[in-house]
């Protein structure tokens, strides 16, 4: 009885696990294409970069979270490769972002714990955000409306 009921405990946990995995966010599910920036300034700091690459101004994993999860394959496609949620981005600063949405990652630019930047085009980052967003039909409830506010 005791394996039986071991037995049946570890096929729960398996099954939950599985689905949850099943369900989760996995980038690549967006199938995205990057691509080589052609400016060596990055859009957030207004300077130049030793290392540059592409940023998605909404990540693909705060879209999931937002609405996409229930996307087709070919609509997260569309979103990921969306050029209009594109802006070049020093490596380091994109890194930093991370998955993050404005007031976090306004946060993480001067919280003294890593890299300290200053964003100087925060309010035209917002604006590409929030228009991003609508334009996907995804969720801004998770978003601090006086960020919003803010930038107008």
């Amino acid at each position: 009885m005791k394996t039986l009921f071991l037995g049946l405990i570890s096929a729960i946990i398996i099954a939950t696990a599985s689905l949850s995995f099943a369900d989760g966010y996995d980038r690549s599910d967006f199938n995205y294409r990057s691509y080589k920036p052609s400016t060596s300034i990055g859009f957030y700091i207004n300077q130049s970069c030793d290392f540059i690459n592409i940023d998605h101004v909404v990540s693909l994993k705060d879209a999931y979270d937002s609405g996409a999860s229930s996307w087709s394959d070919s609509k997260k496609e569309t979103f990921a490769n969306d050029r209009s949620n594109h802006v070049p981005s020093c490596g380091r600063v994109n890194s930093s972002k991370g998955s993050e949405g404005p007031s976090d990652f306004l946060r993480r630019s001067r919280d003294g714990k890593g890299l300290e930047y200053e964003i100087v085009r925060f309010c035209e980052y917002v604006q590409k955000y929030y228009a991003v967003k609508v334009k996907y039909g995804l969720s801004l409830v998770a978003n601090d409306k006086k960020v919003f506010s803010r930038c107008g």
